[in-house]
């Protein structure tokens, strides 16, 4: 029988160690093993990974349905969006109680989704902070707030990560007060993770 060995990556593609004809062919790699592994039955395969986004989606969908959470696809990848009113107050990056008990239904939701990684971002709008504080650091302590929040409720630390984009990644012009709103949000991305990709011996 084929054993399956784990390539460990020895830096990531995001700091330039890996070259995009090596990541592409990683990716390929990573790909196929997971189709021949799940190949044999048992819903390891594509049909399994779909109904494993519809229960994750039935499970969101009070949240949904409240309007306190979106669901997008982009470029396969499944993010879930929530606006920054919805959790924080303005210029803060401690939770309501609302916001809150929002991240546990998220926690719970995402903890049953297992072998996957998810991604905490901080997004703001484009108005200075007052002090020596920036629209990084309140990215990046509303992320972990959230991080903090959802560890708490249930969700393995090790499938989870921070990471802060300030006010440089807007979804809508700064210019008026419903894009700004637009702007300010936490997104919890699904992660492709390339840092162990299994190869066949």
């Amino acid at each position: 029988m084929r054993k399956l060995s784990v390539v460990v990556l020895a830096c990531t593609v995001l700091v330039g160690c890996v070259s995009q004809s090596k990541y592409a062919q990683l990716e390929t790699q990573l790909e196929q093993c997971r189709g021949k592994k799940g190949g044999g039955g048992g819903g390891g395969g594509a049909g399994g990974g779909e109904a494993r986004r519809t229960a994750l989606l039935d499970q969101l969908k009070p949240l949904v349905d409240r309007g306190v959470l979106e669901v997008e696809d982009y470029d396969g990848r499944t993010v879930l969006g929530m606006r920054s009113e919805v959790l924080f107050g303005s210029g803060s990056a401690e939770l309501s109680p609302d916001g809150r008990s929002t991240l546990r239904e998220v926690a719970k939701a995402l903890a049953g989704q297992e072998n996957t990684r998810w991604q905490i971002e901080g997004h703001t709008d484009n108005d200075p902070m007052q002090g020596a504080v920036t629209n990084w650091e309140l990215g990046a302590n509303r992320a972990l707030a959230v991080l903090h929040v959802m560890v708490e409720s249930g969700m393995p630390p090790g499938r989870l990560s921070a990471a802060t984009f300030g006010e440089y990644a807007p979804v809508a012009k700064n210019d008026k007060a419903e894009g700004k709103a637009k702007n300010r949000r936490i997104e919890i991305v699904l992660l492709r993770d390339f840092r162990a990709a299994k190869v066949l011996e």
